[in-house]
């Protein structure tokens, strides 16, 4: 085993260790659904049986269903794998030092299964794997309108015609003017990177344009949940470090598009989509937080993993990854508050992860069509089409994002079984 390889497996065995001691104590959970019923288990209203039920059912889906498929396809680790499970782990077991060490053991596990998934597409009759890999593609494109979707939900359709319009010209525009030149030096600007600002940029003047304000959910009403976060500093200051470092390796990310970035090589866009899914996520991240006293794990996903991206080395985006952690523990009261001034902000963040939820929805099953077709021409875009909708009259029981890449699978699996009975597809 190469040494990066061995690193890779010591980062992954700590950050499945460390997020299991964090749930398992109650520090902080991953999962936004699993943090306002962790009260009830504190208060003795709820046993750990039934906590660890909780956690196992509103977890394994997003485990099985959305991020496995997308780390297959894109060979970046997504990272509701490693942390939803620590949920569950920590959760589950009461002896703190026997969930830890459970935890740990997975962490290793994860890197090692992968390695091994990939290796193993190489025996197989037909190699789908660089099809599969092309199941984010879309993405990379797509992700661009989510700023206009979002104002048009928030604000209307003329403002979100606006803002796609504007977003286009800045694409189109930055398009002509590459490569400019800095310092002697060729540089390219990123055409998705503009677009997306440029749609933000507007998206956050519609928002702040409204400031009616709300009854006051700050520090005032929360003060005791406010103080048993901040008193967990220390412990939560280390889930943020460790985070970044894997980030900077470009082993982990956040959500589909960024692993579909980093898959690509895209690691400038990659980090500025994880900038957005904080401002995405910061409102629910904030509110939860306050009304449990439980911290998320990798607190405003996805900011920590961007400043990873970014950071020269792994020792820097350690330091700025525990510095981001303890910036948001310490400002908690004071963000919340603020956001509460601004509702209108408040809501973007949850029209921004509807957008983005639409839009992967579609370029996933689009990607996965595209894939199939690739694996097995015509046939493999008649069964992910089929499986699909087959999937909604079944009600759903795999989610929409995982529908697509799952049915590339079986066309996958389909064509490498024909072809070890001999009829092997065009």
């Amino acid at each position: 085993m190469e040494t990066k390889e061995i690193i890779k497996l010591i980062i992954f065995a700590i950050m499945s260790g460390y997020a299991t001691f964090l749930a398992n104590r109650a520090i902080a959970v991953y999962h936004d659904g699993l943090r306002p019923i962790l009260p009830e288990y504190l208060n003795g209203n709820m046993s750990r049986r039934e906590l660890a039920g909780v956690s196992f059912a509103i977890s394994i889906g997003f485990i099985t269903g959305f991020a496995m498929p997308i780390t297959i396809a894109s060979g970046i680790i997504v990272i509701h794998i490693v942390l939803l499970s620590a949920d569950i782990i920590g959760t589950s077991i009461k002896n703190t030092f026997i969930s830890v060490f459970i935890g740990v053991i997975y962490g290793a596990v994860v890197p090692l299964t992968l390695n091994a998934i990939i290796k193993g597409f190489k025996y197989l009759p037909i190699n789908f794997l660089d099809a599969l890999a092309s199941v984010g593609d879309p993405i990379i494109y797509a992700f661009v309108a989510f700023p206009s979707i979002a104002v048009g939900y928030q604000f209307g359709k003329g403002k979100g015609l606006i803002t796609f319009l504007l977003s286009a010209l800045g694409w189109i525009i930055t398009e002509r003017i590459n490569p400019i030149h800095i310092a002697g030096e060729k540089v390219f600007l990123s055409t998705q990177g503009i677009a997306m600002l440029v749609g933000m940029i507007c998206l956050i003047i519609f928002a702040s344009r409204n400031k009616t304000r709300l009854e006051d959910i700050g520090e005032g009403l929360f003060t005791e949940n406010v103080k048993r976060i901040r008193k967990n500093i220390y412990y939560l200051m280390p889930m943020g470090a460790i985070l970044a470092i894997a980030a900077n390796y470009h082993w982990i990310a956040g959500e589909p598009i960024a692993a579909a970035l980093l898959g690509k090589g895209e690691v400038t866009s990659a980090a500025l989509v994880a900038f957005v899914q904080a401002l995405a996520f910061m409102p629910l991240i904030i509110t939860t937080a306050l009304v449990s006293g439980v911290y998320a794990t990798e607190g405003y996903c996805d900011w920590i993993l961007g400043l990873g991206y970014v950071s020269a080395n792994p020792l820097m985006a350690g330091v700025l990854g525990a510095g981001a952690m303890g910036l948001e523990v310490l400002s908690l009261g004071k963000v919340g508050g603020f956001l509460n001034k601004f509702p209108s902000l408040k809501m973007s963040g949850d029209n921004i992860r509807t957008a983005m939820l639409q839009i992967l929805e579609l370029a996933l099953l689009i990607g996965g069509v595209n894939a199939a077709n690739q694996i097995w021409a015509g046939t493999g875009m008649f069964i992910v089409i089929a499986l699909y909708i087959l999937n909604e009259i079944a009600g759903k029981p795999i989610i929409r994002l995982a529908a697509g890449p799952i049915a590339a699978i079986i066309v996958g699996i389909l064509a490498n079984v024909l072809a070890l009975v001999g009829l092997h597809v065009v």
